[in-house]
């Protein structure tokens, strides 16, 4: 009755499944088990993994094995470059802060580009003072207080 339906044929559509699903799901990793399904297909197609256990076996493999290998490297491609580079867009660019910033509570916020956003210091700065930001830490903003008459 499914006669078409073939080892290589789940692997395959696993594995495309998979890959699509990434786009979907954050973090970098399904995308790996996706290629290792299609390589597993492929293998199995041509005759080399005959059984479940060898397919099973080359699965668990080449993911993992592309997983700790590659992620590094494919993080950038679906995540859209490294914090360095988004950091270079805010670094050296003046602010205000609208709720006073105590280093480590997270409750501090600033004013940038018409947005309050979460700030943090390794210094206290009070409520409407002016400050530089010297990186980004995800959504949160990293400041130092600057005198105005420097910058």
């Amino acid at each position: 009755m499914f006669d078409w339906l073939t080892p290589e044929l789940i692997w395959f559509s696993g594995g495309v499944i998979l890959i699509f699903l990434e786009f979907a799901v954050p973090g970098v990793i399904l995308v790996f088990f996706g290629v290792g399904a299609v390589l597993t297909s492929i293998l199995t197609w041509a005759g080399v993994l005959p059984g479940a256990t060898e397919q099973l076996v080359v699965f668990g493999v080449s993911s993992l094995a592309l997983l700790f290998g590659l992620r590094k490297y494919a993080s950038r491609f679906f995540m859209g470059g490294s914090t360095e580079e988004q950091d270079d867009e805010y670094t050296g660019k003046l602010a205000r802060v609208v709720t006073e910033i105590v280093p480590g509570s997270l409750e501090g916020k600033v004013f940038f580009e018409g947005t309050d956003w979460k700030a943090d210091s390794l210094v206290s700065i009070p409520e409407g003072s002016s400050v530089r930001i010297t990186g980004k830490n995800n959504i949160t903003l990293i400041v130092e207080p600057v005198n105005l008459r420097e910058g």
